[in-house]
């Protein structure tokens, strides 16, 4: 085995030390981030350590039946001063316990270039596909092998967060980690099943909405949707049902970015999920406190539909006309 980076080292290191930690995730989490925690938690577990994942007001957790088998869960903030391990958030606010700051240490493992390195250990890696990549690194660097659940729910926020290992992010070794899964346990027909082909009707009369109601911006080069509460009451469908409907809108011929805008009934008033073939649409939501990748990134805002999708309509045009100039 090659030498250890420092920063996986320390990190090992610092795990091997500890008696009982916290686990959190980004807000609204999606399945790479619950699939790192899980894998976290295997760690953890195989090393005696007591691991608690800790998610505060989050209605819905995404294909928690395949990422958070056996998975130890809190809906409560952690006691105060317990070691801390940040998975797959950018910043202390978007961790999903409703929280500015944290007292105690913090262990931040993230693969997002946004990340504003906050902790005292961490470890980042911009180029990985996931974080659940990174952490099957970690699992190397204490030489320990994720059992079957824990390997699944890694090859889960792998395929996620690579989109089915097609995006610019997915490498040689993206590959041989999820290989390395499969003959693990994880299974690769049960998990695309479970992450790419349930979705309800109603969810599929809603992505037909959007894609029926999306405009056009700077000449088609990029396409603008809305789904409000009105359209998902109207198609029978839940507040979640939209996976996939911006990453549709992405692969229109001849469109170099699309953006989502969803009507919320609970939180912010509008959520926002951007894709792009190029233009660094993190920064687009950045510029509204949000983050995320160069070619997949989202932001929230009180603002109405209407608003948001007049900025954005604005914002994104005006970038791709710079970025053609």
């Amino acid at each position: 085995m090659k030498a250890l980076t420092a920063d996986l080292a320390a990190v090992a290191r610092r795990m091997r030390g500890e008696r009982r930690v916290a686990l959190a995730v980004h807000e609204r989490p999606d399945v790479d981030a619950l699939g790192a925690a899980a894998g976290m938690a295997d760690l953890f577990a195989q090393l005696g350590v007591e691991a608690t994942l800790h998610v505060v007001d989050e209605p819905e957790l995404p294909a928690a039946d395949v990422v958070l088998v056996g998975v130890p869960l809190a809906t409560q903030a952690p006691p105060a001063d317990t070691p801390l391990y940040a998975l797959d958030s950018g910043s202390v606010p978007r961790l999903a316990l409703g929280l500015d700051s944290w007292d105690g240490p913090i262990v931040n493992i993230d693969h997002h270039h946004d990340n504003t390195r906050f902790g005292e250990l961490v470890l980042l890696r911009p180029t990985a596909s996931s974080t659940a990549e990174v952490v099957c690194d970690l699992a190397r660097a204490l030489d320990l092998t994720p059992r079957p659940a824990a390997a699944a729910a890694l090859y889960a926020g792998i395929s996620f967060d690579s989109g089915h290992f097609r995006h610019a992010s997915t490498t040689a070794h993206t590959l041989s980690t999820a290989a390395w899964l499969v003959s693990l346990g994880a299974d690769p027909t049960a998990i695309y099943t479970a992450l790419y082909e349930r979705r309800p009707l109603g969810g599929l009369r809603l992505w037909a909405r959007a894609v029926a109601g999306a405009r056009e911006v700077a000449g088609g080069r990029a396409l603008v949707a809305v789904l409000t509460l009105a359209d998902v009451a109207a198609a029978g469908a839940g507040e979640g049902d939209t996976e996939g409907v911006v990453e549709s809108l992405r692969a229109v011929d001849g469109v170099e970015a699309a953006a989502l805008v969803k009507e919320q009934s609970s939180g912010p008033r509008c959520r926002v999920s951007l894709r792009s073939s190029g233009l660094d649409v993190s920064a687009v939501a950045a510029a509204r406190g949000g983050g995320g990748h160069r070619q997949a990134a989202g932001f929230s805002a009180d603002d109405s539909p209407e608003e948001v999708t007049a900025w954005l309509s604005s914002e994104l045009a005006r970038r791709l006309k710079t970025a053609s100039s």
